[in-house]
C-alpha cells in the first residue's frame, strides 16, 4: 500500500479523540508518577537538586512518559498494519502526532490550567 492509498481510507474521528484523550491523561499520570517516584528515592535536599540538574536525569524525567505512549502506539500501529487493518494504523498514526503535538505545548497548557 503506497501513501496515496493510505491518505485516502476513511478514518474513525470518535476513536481518535477518545484515545488521544485517555493517553494524555496517562501522560499527565506518568509525569505525576516519575515526580514522586524521583521524591522517594532523593527526598527534597541539596543531593536531590543537584541529581535533578544532570543532563540525563532531565531526559529521563521529561521524555520518558512520551516514549513509553510513543512506543505502545507505534507497536500497535506496526501490529495493525501487518494484520492490514489500515483504518486502525491511521487511526494510530493520527492519535501519535496529536499527542506529540499537546507534548510539546505541554508548558502552555499548565500555564492556561494553573
Amino acid at each position: 500500500m503506497n501513501i496515496r492509498e493510505f491518505t485516502k481510507l476513511k478514518t474513525e474521528y470518535k476513536s481518535i479523540v477518545i484515545s488521544s484523550a485517555l493517553l494524555f491523561i496517562l501522560l499527565i499520570l506518568l509525569f505525576l508518577i516519575e515526580i514522586f517516584i524521583f521524591w522517594g528515592i532523593y527526598g527534597e535536599g541539596a543531593t536531590a537538586s543537584r541529581i535533578s540538574e544532570l543532563w540525563y536525569v532531565e531526559i529521563i524525567l521529561d521524555y520518558l512518559p512520551i516514549v513509553i505512549i510513543g512506543g505502545y502506539l507505534g507497536l500497535k500501529t506496526y501490529s495493525n498494519y501487518r494484520k492490514r487493518k489500515y483504518i486502525e494504523s491511521k487511526t494510530n498514526i493520527i492519535t501519535l502526532l496529536i499527542l506529540v503535538f499537546l507534548f510539546l505545548i505541554r508548558n502552555e497548557i499548565q500555564q492556561l490550567i494553573f
